[in-house]
């Protein structure tokens, strides 16, 4: 899992900027190969179609509750470090960074982004352009893409789109292997269970790395 193509500090190229305004302005006009929706009000939260150029993917983007924007930032001081490396005075500046940069705002927000979708392999290897996305912690990747990518829905629920998953419908669609406009779940953020496992998970992690199991119904 590597996060190599991901690059949120590079300026977005003229393109990028022109298909994040289409999907903005202009969202519920396109044709969706697939999406993830809210739920409660089927908002899109993320979503592939093609344009004239190829395919391209949307995520809506993130606004954190003020304790999670706290914990967000100070982990950016704390991944500098191993873990056999913390001591006080770095706990401390990891508060102090997070007071700097929350003093004006105290919720951490993640702009929406796009991506170019380039090639899907034989192997089913997809192959995408720079992710400009907020890296948060704890978050892994495959193939240039975060496996689950944070989302705040307008209706103040928060949830985990599938975004790997999201890509390979949306060329699988594409291709007529599986319907158009099909739907990949959004994972709905809640506290920690017992459960046995995730209803919707959309992945499956064997000794290969992450394998992408899609409902094709």
């Amino acid at each position: 899992m590597d996060g190599a193509n991901s690059d949120p500090d590079e300026s977005p190229s003229e393109r990028e900027l022109q298909v994040l305004q289409l999907f903005t302005t202009k969202r519920r006009k396109l044709q969706f190969l697939a999406a993830s929706r809210c739920p409660y009000d089927e908002r899109i939260l993320a979503a592939v179609c093609r344009l004239a150029d190829g395919l391209w993917a949307w995520h809506a983007g993130s606004r954190l509750s003020p304790t999670a924007s706290r914990t967000e930032i100070e982990s950016w001081h704390l991944d500098r470090f191993d873990s056999e490396e913390f001591t006080p005075e770095i706990y401390r500046q990891a508060d102090q960074l997070a007071d700097e940069l929350l003093s004006d705002a105290p919720r951490y927000e993640s702009p929406a982004t796009v991506v170019r979708i380039l090639s899907c392999g034989n192997d089913d290897t997809v192959r995408v352009g720079p992710w400009r996305g907020t890296r948060h912690a704890l978050q892994f990747f495959a193939n240039g893409l975060p496996l689950f990518e944070y989302t705040s829905c307008k209706c103040r629920r928060a949830y985990h789109v599938q975004l790997l998953a999201l890509v390979h419908a949306g060329v699988r669609a594409d291709a007529g292997t599986i319907r158009r406009g099909s739907h990949v779940k959004a994972l709905p953020v809640t506290r920690a269970s017992k459960s046995a496992g995730v209803a919707g998970l959309a992945y499956q992690f064997t000794d290969r790395g992450v394998q992408v199991a899609l409902d094709e119904r």
